[in-house]
């Protein structure tokens, strides 16, 4: 039967997750920057926040696998929802991908793979510019509060996609937007930040691709990120997102990680 963790109890637990801590979602939860959730059952460890998922230690035992299996039911994909998630992202350890296809089967998972991305920003220099027209705001309180600027939804969404509130991303988080024509096309943030580290979310809206605006942006936010004393920085995206990839890949991040994940649709 898995049990809930206390933040007290973390230390006891952590070291099951070694082999995923380069998701920063793991080491923010753990250094209580991010309210997830941890739970034990035996060698078996889970944490979660939103709609992202670690599963790590021994796969082995059928009755752990039906402890994993309800308490996706009762608690995770509840808890979930309450974000406002319809999806959830299992990702586990080498050691649960020959059992998950049958623990998961009630669910109807979707499988995919999850490449993780890696650079060390103090080995480049950086310069952001944008394409003429497009103008480079900060994704702060100021930002939010200009009532001239329009598709403010655009970044607050994202703002509260990893934060659990607005008011969570201004106080941990940093990022800039794009601007044109007095409405926001694109938005470049931090997320996770812990310590040294953090991770990067990235959009452009549809009409405005392929004019460089995800470099400017993706720049811009290194900037910000090397000014926190923020040098290792993490991309996640699917293996089918090739614009994604290709973006990171200009930038400089390096593949580090291909996994295989699996998505729990409710």
């Amino acid at each position: 039967m898995f049990t809930k963790v206390t933040t007290k109890q973390y230390a006891q637990v952590q070291s099951l997750f070694a082999p995923l801590d380069y998701f920063l979602t793991v080491g923010s939860i753990f250094a209580g920057h991010t309210p997830g959730d941890v739970y034990v059952d035996g060698e078996t460890a889970v944490t979660f926040f939103s709609h992202r998922l670690f599963l790590a230690g021994g796969g082995e035992e059928t009755a752990v696998h039906n402890n994993l299996a309800q308490l996706l039911e009762d608690v995770v994909i509840p808890t979930t929802q309450k974000y406002g998630k319809d999806a959830i992202i299992v990702h586990p350890t080498q050691e649960w991908l020959p059992h998950l296809p049958r623990i998961l089967e009630r669910f109807k998972p979707i499988q995919a793979m999850r490449l993780y991305y890696r650079l060390d920003a103090r080995k480049h220099s950086w310069q952001s510019k944008l394409p003429e027209g497009y103008q480079l705001r900060p994704v702060d309180a100021e930002l939010l509060a200009d009532t001239s600027i329009t598709n403010l939804d655009f970044v607050t969404d994202e703002m509260v996609s990893e934060r659990p509130s607005v008011t969570d991303f201004l106080n941990k988080s940093f990022g800039v937007a794009a601007v044109y024509q007095n409405e926001v096309v694109g938005w470049c943030m931090s997320e996770y930040n812990t310590g040294h580290r953090c991770e990067l979310g990235i959009e452009t809206a549809e009409a405005h691709r392929r004019k460089g605006l995800a470099m400017g942006l993706g720049t811009a936010v290194i900037q910000q990120a090397l000014a926190n004393n923020i040098h290792d920085i993490g991309w996640t995206c699917w293996e089918k997102n090739h614009p994604s990839r290709a973006t990171g890949k200009k930038l400089g991040f390096a593949c580090v990680h291909e996994l295989p994940v699996w998505i729990i649709v409710f």
